[in-house]
């Protein structure tokens, strides 16, 4: 369970000699190259470009998607990747999807203690990537500025970000200074396992208790429900919002606020604070941030125990099962290449991670944090070893309790049911209700920039079940693809994951122009904002290589004819654009044009016309169930052209 210093020995070979070893002899170019995919959240550059020097054979492809789900929908329906990163699957997912790979070198080159815990019936299938340590950012010189001392345990945790907030510091617009890194409900089930280490699980009862758990010999239900109580505490302090945690609203912005002293501190991983300290420092230097000092802080008790941070792989990796032998054989040579310093050092720069799973990998001490050194030194680091998706199944009942969709008691044992039986009421939904003559793809955050099949069968879904002659779907809130062939109820769930409201708006056309140039006002080539439009009823065109504000070009109708800017339309929108769940931390995507609901900005030159209480999931089911025997078969029409693609 601890992660010692003594193991990080010297181990470190030179890139002449890997390259040798792992090329071979020269051979010619071959004359068609093995593609190998991965589906993640990363850009693997260095990867990439490691990978393809040494196999003059393989072409490394890349798709960035920050949706877990997507890649298992895909690994479903025979078109997954070939190399497969999780962060935590589903262990009998794991079975069916994944190769066997305990007879590679690779398997047997990390840490064992890891690897043993990620074994399933004695077999290998997944290599732990380099990891991260998870315990709070702090932000030192709000303390400091406030002469308080860094607190010694959870009670004087929540009094010293109560006493930071009436000083008026770490505050942003929503009059809190405390959050968890919540994108992702992994990240907000670690919180919850954080707590719970210095006093149980990082105990000789707590290590029996993880052993009995895995064995399905013991339960959360009975033990876990004291996890809730830091969160409990924060919450009725007043420093923490449940509402941005559970969903309801967008996430705390953490990266960004600690920067901008706005957040006094956040439970997040060492990859955040390596970014806030690069970034604060950049900001400073700009003149737009002050110069603040941050630490990583542990994990406290209540019990006077010693304090604790987490350590874990940021995702694991395997091989798709289903793929040819052919490249197989490649996926085995990448997956030993990773292996090795040099593999490491290129996925630690891809993924802003620094530490190592590898038994010979001397660390590097720069990227270990300020704060956490002394407990490598001392063994208080916590391995998180739990099985299958538990963490995550923890992180996605955390939101549904603090949503107050369940309790307690009712998460934990749902957890439970999950772990031990397989299955929960949350389960996927394999009831029929509709076709789709071929695949509608979100790939490459396209729903971002360009009009897509997927995105004008959705808004036209929203048209008709609204009933509005204009509908406006906002890329962000389109998660994942339909695939050619039949769709299920749990399909359109996790196309459309959001709890928006479709309601219709009465606006003129200057004010539709403008609601249109704000969606394109984070059309980047990077990481696209989420509050691009798709459309239904309307064309435009753009150029995105002008300026923010600048970029819409024109607007016409279906008919050809221009928008008039002072001519009335109805528009179908969700309340979320329209301020229902304030314009703070980002919520809205900027549609201030659109505000309705928000009584803290001024209001749109809108006029609301109808509250349909349809979800874009509804008005998919809807159109489904009134077109049940037509397959879904939608085509490019040329609504949304950006000038900039075509020079």
């Amino acid at each position: 369970m601890i992660r010692s210093a003594a193991r990080r020995i010297m181990g470190m070979v030179t890139a002449i000699l890997l390259l040798s070893a792992l090329s071979g002899c020269s051979r010619q170019e071959p004359e068609e190259k093995v593609v190998i995919r991965i589906l993640y959240s990363n850009n693997f550059k260095r990867v990439e470009e490691l990978v393809e020097s040494v196999y003059d054979d393989i072409d490394l492809q890349i798709e960035i998607s920050p949706y877990s789900s997507e890649q298992l929908r895909r690994l479903d329906r025979g078109v997954g990747p070939e190399l497969v990163i999780s962060p935590q699957p589903d262990s009998n997912l794991v079975k069916k999807y994944l190769l066997d790979i305990s007879d590679t070198k690779a398997s047997a080159a990390y840490d064992g203690t890891i690897m043993n815990a990620l074994k399933l019936e004695g077999k290998t299938y997944l290599l732990p990537l380099p990891g991260v340590y998870s315990g709070y950012i702090v932000n030192e010189t709000l303390f400091e500025r406030a002469g308080l001392a860094m607190p010694a345990n959870n009670t004087e945790l929540v009094s010293a970000l109560a006493e930071l907030k009436e000083k008026g510091l770490g505050l942003g617009e929503d009059n809190i200074n405390f959050s968890i890194m919540s994108d992702y409900n992994t990240s907000v089930g670690m919180f919850y396992v954080g707590y719970m280490v210095p006093d149980f699980l990082g105990t000789v009862e707590g290590m029996k208790w993880l052993a009995d758990f895995t064995d399905k010999k013991a339960a959360f239900t009975g033990v876990w429900e004291k996890s809730f109580a830091l969160s409990d505490a924060l919450v009725e302090a007043g420093v923490m919002d449940p509402e941005a945690i559970s969903l309801q609203r967008n996430s705390i912005l953490c990266h960004q606020r600690l920067v901008q002293g706005t957040l006094a501190a956040a439970f997040g991983d060492s990859a955040l604070y390596y970014e806030c300290v690069a970034d604060n420092r950049k900001a400073a230097e700009e003149g737009t941030a002050e110069a603040y000092t941050y630490r990583m802080y542990p994990l406290l008790s209540d019990e006077g125990n010693e304090p604790w941070f987490l350590f874990s792989p940021s995702a694991l990796l395997g091989v798709n099962n289903a793929i040819s032998e052919e490249k197989q054989d490649a996926c085995r040579r990448i997956l030993e290449l990773l292996s090795t310093p040099e593999g490491q050092e290129a996925l630690m720069e891809d993924m802003g991670t620094g530490m190592s799973c590898l038994t010979d990998y001397r660390q590097r001490e720069d990227l270990i944090p300020y704060g956490v050194e002394e407990y490598v030194e001392s063994g208080y680091i916590y391995n998180v070893l739990f099985p299958s998706k538990t963490v995550e199944y923890l992180g996605g009942y955390v939101r549904k309790v603090m949503n107050e969709k369940c309790t307690v008691e009712e998460a934990l044992q749902a957890i439970d049911r999950f772990y031990c039986e397989g299955t929960d009421e949350s389960s996927y939904d394999f009831s029929v209700i509709g076709t789709v003559s071929r695949d509608l793809l979100l790939e490459n955050f396209n729903v971002r920039f360009m009009e897509t099949e997927l995105g004008n069968f959705i808004a036209d879904c929203v048209a008709e079940a609204s009933g509005a002659p204009i509908a406006v779907v906002n890329g962000g809130g389109i998660r994942a693809s339909f695939y050619q062939g039949v769709v299920y109820g749990g399909d359109i769930a996790v196309v459309c994951p959001f709890d928006n409201q479709v309601i219709i708006l009465e606006m003129d056309g200057q004010t539709l122009w403008d609601m249109l140039e704000n969606g394109l006002s984070t059309c980047t080539e990077e990481f696209p904002g989420g509050r691009f439009l798709q459309i239904s009823g309307l064309n435009y065109i753009f150029d995105s290589s002008k300026p923010a504000g600048n970029r819409l070009v024109s607007v016409t109708l279906p008919d050809g004819k221009a928008l008039d800017r002072n001519e009335s339309y109805q528009v179908a929108v969700t309340d979320y654009m329209a301020g229902a769940r304030s314009y703070a931390e980002g919520n809205g995507d900027g549609y201030t044009m659109l505000n309705f609901y928000d009584d803290s900005v001024p209001k749109g030159s809108v006029t609301l016309i109808k509250e349909t209480g349809l979800l874009y999931r509804d008005a998919l089911a809807l159109y489904f169930e009134r077109h049940r025997d037509t397959a879904v078969d939608v085509q490019l029409e040329g609504r949304i052209t950006d000038l900039a693609q075509e020079k």
